[in-house]
């Protein structure tokens, strides 16, 4: 259901606005998913839980607060739902697989001797 690697997300706020994340890494293992990425406010992790139903809660840690994600996968790929720091700051967010991200493999490129300089 949830593929480990590269995602993409945002997070909207009344007074910022749509924020994206960049540079997304999830991975999910177990019933449990890290990960780490970084947008407007600086870099975070992430550390939490997902479920067979779909359910997804995260704690994401900047440097000196955190914020409670509860999310639910929508079945297409994406998790949504809502962030919230404390009982007044809330909005919402969303989390996709980065499909478009290309596996990070090194190819070995042969080359062959010039057997004319000889």
């Amino acid at each position: 259901m949830y593929p480990s690697g590269s995602w993409r997300g945002f997070w909207d706020q009344a007074v910022y606005g749509r924020q994206a994340m960049r540079d997304l890494e999830l991975h999910f293992s177990g019933g449990n998913v890290v990960g780490s990425g970084l947008d407007v406010v600086g870099p975070f992790t992430f550390h939490g839980t997902y479920q067979s139903d779909g359910t997804v809660n995260l704690v994401k840690r900047y440097r000196r607060h955190t914020v409670n994600y509860a999310g639910q996968y929508d079945g297409e790929g994406t998790v949504y739902g809502e962030w919230s720091i404390g009982t007044y700051l809330r909005g919402k967010f969303a989390l996709t697989p980065n499909r478009s991200a290309k596996p990070k493999v090194t190819s070995i490129l042969e080359i062959e001797p010039d057997e004319s300089a000889s």
